[in-house]
């Protein structure tokens, strides 16, 4: 059953090992302009330069998904989660994909540190985290294609519009479905909050305060219910047992959606 929360009523509590997590924004975009984008690594919305001590997990860039496939965007901008198309990109609707590269995190007693259990002997928790993020954008006033968003892209951890954003309105269905490795993930809980829903110092708040929630079907499909127009980012998490409990204990795998509802500004 869908279930919307008020701000009063809700703090989604996922907690995990690293509270971070991964998304992608892009800036408003003209067929004929170059397309720019940003890497967010966090809490959302805010955005930070990536710690030099994790540029090596960022190592591939943003991916830019369209009828001609996929091609890297290239890093450029005051800042390291800065990225841009390398040509003008045409009208349409297309996807911008984000990767944190499968990482060891273990911790003792000193806290956490990028290794496995084989590096640390003495670690009370292991996880190896592997984080996606994915974001709609539709270049052109008129865009809202459904033919390069809809298709999975094989993220491991994956959500997958079945429809195109720019045809919802606030209080209408918005159907996805979740993907882990490629087949559909049921009874996972899918979260949804949007830019401006709350205002929580996280450095009090360690949960982020979340605007929607339900559980997957069998098929791994949902809806989400956008309360409002604005930025949104539906995000999903999913721990399994980690394949060789010596070397770790878990597989936590994170993947964000971010997508608008309604027009962002022209």
């Amino acid at each position: 059953m869908q279930k919307i929360f008020s701000l009063l009523a809700l703090i989604a509590a996922i907690g995990s090992a690293q509270a971070h997590e991964i998304w992608v924004e892009t800036a408003h975009t003209h067929g004929g302009e170059i397309l720019k984008a940003e890497l967010g690594y966090g809490d959302f919305p805010e955005l930070a330069p990536i710690p030099k001590d994790r540029l090596h997990i960022f190592k591939q860039p943003l991916q830019l998904v369209t009828e001609k496939g996929t091609e890297n965007l290239i890093q450029k901008g005051q800042h390291n989660y800065q990225f841009q198309s390398k040509q003008p990109v045409p009208e349409g609707s297309f996807l911008v994909l984000g990767t944190y590269q499968p990482t060891f995190w273990s911790k003792n007693s000193n806290g956490w540190k990028q290794v496995n259990m084989t590096e640390m002997p003495d670690a009370e928790y292991c996880e190896q985290t592997r984080m996606y993020a994915k974001n709609i954008i539709n270049v052109g006033h008129n865009s809202a294609g459904k033919s390069i968003i809809t298709r999975p892209v094989g993220q491991g951890l994956e959500i997958v519009p079945l429809e195109n954003p720019a045809n919802i309105r606030v209080g209408e269905a918005f159907p996805v479905r979740v993907l882990f490795n490629g087949e559909p993930l049921p009874d996972a809980t899918l979260t949804a909050t949007f830019d401006g829903f709350s205002e929580i110092n996280s450095k009090v708040h360690k949960l982020e305060a979340q605007a929607f929630s339900d559980t997957t079907l069998a098929d791994g499909s949902t809806s989400i219910i956008p309360l409002r127009q604005g930025f949104w980012k539906a995000r999903v998490v999913h721990k399994s047992d980690f394949p060789d409990s010596k070397v770790c204990q878990k597989l936590a795998s994170y993947t964000t959606l971010t997508f608008q509802i309604g027009h962002n500004h022209h």
